[in-house]
């Protein structure tokens, strides 16, 4: 079911003579494993953002593409795109959010948030595969059940609906449906699904990553809200590198 759903060792000093070198040799996996671990950072730290001015996917159904916004946000890798977001223009909310960081909680269960490209095949936020593709991302909550428990930090999630399946903006109204139409895009049946972090705040020059969590890596976005006749903000984080626990 859906998950709403995420290294120190010390290097010791060479010898100086035959006496020492061999015992000190021991250390070089110890060595070895710290100089991975700062390639890893390295890499990771090589995210970037980028907006672009790019209408949604033609293959996104027209009455969900008219909803989103016609700027896609990037996250490169090393220059190369491996995300393209396109969020939601209005966010419809049950209630006005009493804080930023408690703005997720006023949003209904597959509420449409936007879109996302995936130019070749990753890992969802489960560490399940997740197919290149064009999706829509829906809201929803993690099951409050023994099978979820501890495996995230917060129970907001993304779930991620092959272009093919949901056609509609209103086709997909309850959570059974979402987890059943997102699972058939897959490769298991489980749904695919991005984690989604609270914002603390809606302030200051977004679009921007963020690392919330160790191993994590998010981007910070503010989308345009309302609640009745209320206009508001929906601050929040969507995670794209890191996984859950298992």
């Amino acid at each position: 079911m859906l998950a709403r759903f995420a290294f120190t060792q010390r290097a010791a000093a060479w010898g100086v003579n035959g006496l020492t070198l061999l015992p000190r040799l021991k250390s070089l996996p110890v060595l070895f494993a710290v100089l991975l671990r700062f390639a890893d950072c390295s890499q990771a730290a090589a995210l970037a953002l980028k907006v672009v001015e790019q209408a949604p996917p033609k293959e996104i159904d027209a009455s969900i593409g008219g909803k989103l916004q016609s700027k896609a946000i990037q996250v490169l890798d090393e220059e190369k795109i491996i995300y393209e977001f396109w969020f939601s223009n209005l966010v419809p909310l049950q209630s006005k959010p009493a804080s930023a960081a408690k703005a997720l909680d006023a949003v209904k269960e597959t509420t449409l948030l936007g879109a996302v490209f995936v130019p070749k095949p990753k890992r969802d936020y489960r560490d399940d595969e997740l197919p290149a593709g064009v999706y829509t991302m829906r809201f929803a909550l993690q099951p409050q059940d023994g099978d979820h428990l501890g495996t995230a930090e917060y129970s907001y999630f993304a779930v991620l609906v092959s272009s093919k399946l949901d056609t509609k903006l209103e086709g997909i109204t309850d959570f059974k449906s979402l987890v059943k139409t997102s699972a058939k895009g897959g490769t298991g049946d489980h749904p695919i699904i991005l984690s989604l972090r609270p914002a603390p705040s809606g302030q200051g020059d977004l679009p921007k990553l963020n690392e919330p969590a160790p191993e994590h890596k998010s981007i910070r976005v503010k989308l345009p809200a309302k609640v009745g006749e209320e206009n508001t903000i929906l601050p929040f984080e969507i995670v794209c590198e890191g996984k859950a626990k298992k």
